[in-house]
């Protein structure tokens, strides 16, 4: 027989091994396939289409770099335990984590930019593609539902963007946000990598070309930090935009269409906004203008008055 302290001192793990067989159980035995993808890119797609039909596991922090993930214990089990794992190719801890979780499940990347309109609808295509050859789930009426929206916001977007004259618009842009930036039609003098990769040289270049070129705006990319792009912006005399690659970094990016259309409004407000500081900077210099004039006819006056006075005081002598 069990003695009262010996069942006490088997009681903790007893209730682990409990829990982890009905997790396991549960896993098992559930209706619904577990799909685990590395970033909420592909997750909010996989969301967006097959809806509660799966199980939806994101690995990395939307307000993170997913290269700088660090690997944690829960990511093992979470890979373990997936029907099918989605990521993009440029993870780097994606095969060791595969590895170390023993994951049985299909290992496949969707790769490619995804910050256009076209490389949104590219990204859904593939999802949908994927979700049908490896789990049986057919999307298809979603995704003919989803790609004609993207078409018709991307119209919406790009004629705000030619109503502020985006063209005319000069921008430095950090790397990972460049081809949208372009595609909306803002013309990009330059370009910057990770802050954390810059030399000195580099930022000094940036400056030059910056006020060389009369750059209006400076993009950052939300995930890469934002501190770099913000001194810049101050020392050129330009605006300072913050763009997000990722969805789910607040409760209103639910998809990549939100996404897209968020980063084209801060976009055009920038340039708004910027234009409005440029009129205030050149009514400010004309007041000050109109000060400078002001002192000078006061002195013109009082030399005036003080030489008139000297002439009457000579001819009342004479």
């Amino acid at each position: 027989m069990v003695s009262l302290c010996r069942l006490k001192k088997l009681l903790p793990a007893l209730l682990t091994f409990l829990m982890l067989t009905s997790v396991i159980g549960y896993v098992s035995a559930g209706d619904k396939p577990i799909v685990v993808t590395t970033t909420s890119v592909i997750g909010s797609i996989v969301k967006d289409l097959a809806g509660d039909r799966v199980d939806l596991y994101v690995i990395v922090s939307p307000a993170i770099c997913p290269a700088h993930h660090d690997v944690k214990p829960s990511d093992v089990y979470t890979f373990s335990k997936a029907s099918l794992i989605l990521y993009h190719g440029f993870e780097p801890w994606v095969e060791d984590l595969y590895k170390a979780s023993g994951s049985k499940a299909k290992l496949v990347k969707i790769s490619g930019a995804w910050d256009t309109p076209e490389g949104i609808k590219s990204y859904y295509k593939n999802v949908a593609l994927k979700l049908k050859e490896e789990l049986g789930i057919d999307v298809s009426d979603r995704l003919n539902e989803v790609l004609p929206k993207i078409d018709s916001l991307a119209e919406k977007i790009k004629s705000k963007a030619e109503k502020v004259g985006a063209s005319k618009v000069k921008v430095i842009a950090m790397k990972w946000v460049e081809e949208f930036v372009k595609w909306l039609g803002f013309e990009v003098v330059a370009d910057f990598g990770p802050p954390e990769k810059l030399s000195s040289a580099d930022v000094e270049k940036l400056v030059k070309v910056g006020r060389e070129e009369g750059v209006m705006l400076v993009i950052s990319n939300l995930q890469s930090g934002v501190e770099f792009g913000e001194s810049l912006a101050n020392e050129i005399g330009a605006s300072h935009i913050i763009l997000t690659n990722f969805p789910w970094t607040d409760p209103d990016l639910k998809t990549l269409m939100d996404v897209l259309e968020r980063n084209a409004e801060r976009l055009v407000r920038g340039v708004e906004l910027y234009h409005v500081k440029s009129i205030t900077s050149e009514l400010e210099n004309e007041l000050n203008l109109y000060k400078v004039l002001s002192y000078c006819l006061i002195a013109v006056v009082v030399v005036e008055t003080i030489f008139l006075g000297y002439i009457l005081r000579r001819r009342v002598k004479h």
